[in-house]
């Protein structure tokens, strides 16, 4: 390991630094991806450990303004997680002949970074994605793309902008490339995802729809699975900070500094004041604006917006991952050696009974009142 494993966000930076392809990224048995080094072909030159952001501190600032923002285009607010905050600004670098990397899935349940250069590619890295996702080699794509003198927008969790700023280097030098950061709750790993799938079909997944917390399975467009949120193991136990990797407990990036340009998020705790509070439901991105690229970026893409300045702290008040990281549940580490044995499925039942049941109960009706009123 370059770092120590517990704190290792897997953020790809070593992989894609490494000039003798020494470092290669490999699966635990809990399907959290890490680096190994293969010392056969390692060299020692130290640059996997320099381009760590685990051993080398990446700069970050204070947000310099705070906004509540929905797309102008309700089409583009529907087809979002949220306000479409993150679909106008890549759609602007795209407008300027510049490039977009963020996060698709892909058939088999393989989430990864990719490069879109095409306004109707971006329907591919659309959509909240609750899962790790692997950066590959986008770290070397973006370097060759600001040589070639192009806007280049990046995507990604804290951890992983972390990473390619460190990567790139110098990176307040780097005029052409703009880096978003998601307010990130933890990731778990895509071997969880996977074994909760209700099929080997689908081409695509959505965490998120117009009536909140449903995730949905898609084969070629079409809808071949719906579930609650309630009644989707991997969602209760991602709410429940059960399956994120080791290092998402301790996050570095969970507080008001922020290592990108501008962090996007839902604006949880919007006031009745607000201009946008009625439409919650609908979708309201928080914008955060952290650095004079973040301004510019905004300044360029602000006429497809409808923006309300607002106080960061009412932000804070309502995403708790802009203070402190999630705190790890009481039952990781059982869950953990039951996984071993049982899979994710029957592990989390094992541990959840009595949460399943009630979730049972509240389904049905008659039951639902026999239960309250035993309760009381």
């Amino acid at each position: 390991m370059i770092c120590n494993k517990n704190k290792c966000t897997g953020c790809f930076a070593c992989y894609n630094i490494c000039p003798k392809k020494a470092i290669e990224m490999y699966e635990d048995e809990f399907g959290y991806i890490y680096p190994h080094i293969n010392h056969e072909k390692c060299v020692n030159c130290g640059l996997c450990k320099k381009v760590c952001p685990v051993l080398n501190n990446v700069n970050s600032n204070e947000p310099v303004d705070t906004y509540a923002m929905i797309a102008k285009d309700s089409y583009k607010r529907k087809e979002s997680s949220s306000g479409g905050a993150a679909t106008i600004f890549a759609e602007k670098i795209i407008e300027l002949g510049g490039v977009v990397y963020g996060c698709t899935y892909s058939k088999g349940c393989y989430i990864k970074h990719i490069r879109i250069d095409k306004i109707e590619e971006l329907k591919k890295i659309k959509g909240s994605k609750y899962v790790h996702s692997y950066v590959l080699d986008t770290f070397k794509n973006v370097r060759n793309d600001l040589n070639n003198n192009k806007k280049v927008l990046y995507i990604g969790t804290p951890c992983q902008i972390a990473g390619l700023k460190n990567y790139i280097g110098n990176y307040n030098k780097s005029d052409n490339l703009y880096l978003i950061d998601l307010i990130c709750h933890g990731v778990p790993s895509q071997k969880y995802l996977k074994e909760c799938l209700s099929n080997s079909k689908e081409d695509d997944i959505s965490f998120r729809t117009e009536n909140g917390f449903v995730f949905r399975e898609y084969d070629n467009n079409k809808i071949i699975n719906e579930t609650d949120s309630r009644d989707f193991l991997y969602y209760r136990a991602f709410f429940e900070a059960l399956i994120f990797r080791n290092n998402c407990y301790t996050c570095q990036y969970a507080k008001k500094e922020r290592c990108s340009d501008i962090t996007l998020g839902d604006f949880w705790g919007l006031k009745s004041d607000s201009k946008f509070y009625k439409e919650r439901k609908k979708g309201v991105s928080l914008i955060l604006i952290n650095s004079k690229k973040g301004e510019d970026l905004l300044r360029a893409a602000k006429g497809s917006m409808l923006l309300e300045k607002r106080e960061y702290q009412e932000a804070s008040n309502g995403n708790n991952q802009l203070n402190n990281p999630k705190k790890k549940n009481k039952k990781y580490n059982k869950f953990q050696k039951l996984y071993i044995k049982y899979g994710f499925i029957k592990s989390y039942k094992k541990i959840n009974r009595f949460a399943l049941l009630k979730n049972k109960l509240r389904k049905n009706k008659l039951l639902s009142k026999i239960y309250n009123y035993i309760k009381k």
